[in-house]
């Protein structure tokens, strides 16, 4: 390492003035040919405006009676309870259970076959009743109830990955059930889930079970089949990640659905680096529309009132990026030390050098090197060298 004492014999100090920091500032930048892309945040409220004002496609949204609500119906093999009234003598009863064959029909004794596939067990009363009475008896009653039914085996794969096989009675073949019965639902979810039937004849749906319509339409859906898969899509994580000049960076949490402002995002992020002073932010923000971009923010205009605090919202990217000043100044708390009796200039251009070198999977190494370079040799003309005595 190569130390050398300088003897602060001069009034004035060795720090540049913030207006030669600006001129340092803007001759790196012009040199390094760095164009800034930022957008303003006058043109990001534009923006964000204009999204706002174009009316979100409803998909497939029905408004739909709750007694609309589709009731079960027979298939296939299921099983099914019968109990007559009166049949024979009076109040006596007599009960029954039938198997639904593979044609739909069931078999009694009297009246031979009946058609019941599709119907549901109220329909399955009346056609009874119509088929004995008058034919075989004055008047009666008849009490039909699912016995069991063939179960249907769905997949369900979670929001968080996990994947489980759901066993569903035939009376409870839909997305609703599947969900109770499999993988926890509110895990990650975002209350969007998408059902891929098994057949390519039946089409795809997606269902927002955050909104009644679509609760709606999930109980009215067709039954669900055998090797259908129900995907539930994830959450976007509630947070805001903060990067850059501040002493704590990594991602601040958030309540669901609720924002954080710039000064409390800062703070919760341990605050800016000391002695660096960063007067500007990048802020990184997807846009409805898909559309992502970057936002210029000035730091000193909000701490100082001068502007409003600004919202931050979920999966917000805030970046305090180095500038020429934050990184002169770096270079100056890393390699100058003030003492009582003088300054001590700690710089050994070997290590500097091995630093560099290590730092060649840096996609900026060039840039970063250049403006290393530039402010190392500004600064050895801004310290006057010390004089032999």
């Amino acid at each position: 390492m190569v130390a050398s004492s300088l003897i602060l014999l001069r009034k004035r100090s060795i720090l540049p003035s913030p207006g030669t920091l600006g001129c340092l500032a803007a001759a790196m930048l012009a040199l390094s040919g760095c164009a800034d892309t930022r957008i303003t945040l006058e043109q990001l409220q534009a923006l964000e405006a204009e999204v706002a004002d174009v009316e979100p496609v409803q998909l497939e949204t029905v408004d739909l009676a709750l007694t609309e609500i589709r009731l079960y119906t027979v298939g296939v093999n299921d099983i099914l309870n019968i109990t007559f009234t009166g049949l024979g003598e009076q109040f006596s009863k007599n009960e029954l259970v039938v198997r639904v064959h593979d044609d739909g029909t069931i078999m009694l004794p009297m009246v031979g076959k009946l058609k019941v596939q599709g119907l549901d067990l109220k329909g399955v009363e009346k056609m009874l009743y119509e088929a004995h009475v008058p034919a075989f008896v004055k008047d009666m009653s008849v009490f039909v109830e699912l016995g069991g039914s063939e179960s249907t085996t769905v997949v369900v794969v979670g929001a968080s990955g996990d994947n489980g096989l759901v066993r569903l009675p035939g009376n409870e073949r839909n997305v609703l059930y599947a969900l109770s019965q499999g993988v926890a639902f509110g895990a990650g979810g975002s209350g969007r889930v998408h059902v891929k039937p098994i057949r390519s004849a039946r089409p795809e749906a997606t269902y927002d079970l955050t909104k009644i319509n679509d609760v709606r339409r999930v109980l009215l859906a067709p039954p669900l089949e055998s090797g259908d898969m129900i995907v539930i899509e994830p959450a976007d994580p509630d947070a805001i990640y903060v990067t850059g000049l501040v002493n704590t960076p990594g991602p601040v949490v958030l309540p669901p659905n609720s924002e954080l402002s710039l000064v409390r995002a800062l703070a919760a992020a341990g605050g800016l680096r000391d002695f660096l002073n960063p007067n500007e932010a990048t802020l990184w923000r997807k846009l409805p529309d898909g559309r992502q971009v970057r936002v210029k923010l000035s730091l000193w205009d909000v701490m100082s009132g001068k502007t409003r605090d600004i919202a931050l919202h979920s999966g917000d990217v805030l970046d305090v990026p180095h500038t020429a000043d934050t990184r002169i100044l770096e270079w100056f708390a890393a390699n100058v030390r003030l003492g009582p009796f003088g300054v001590t200039s700690i710089y050994d251009p070997m290590a500097d050098r091995r630093a560099r070198t290590l730092s060649n999977n840096n996609s900026n190494f060039i840039q970063q090197a250049f403006l290393q370079t530039m402010s190392a040799g500004l600064t050895n003309r801004l310290i006057t060298p010390a004089q032999v005595p």
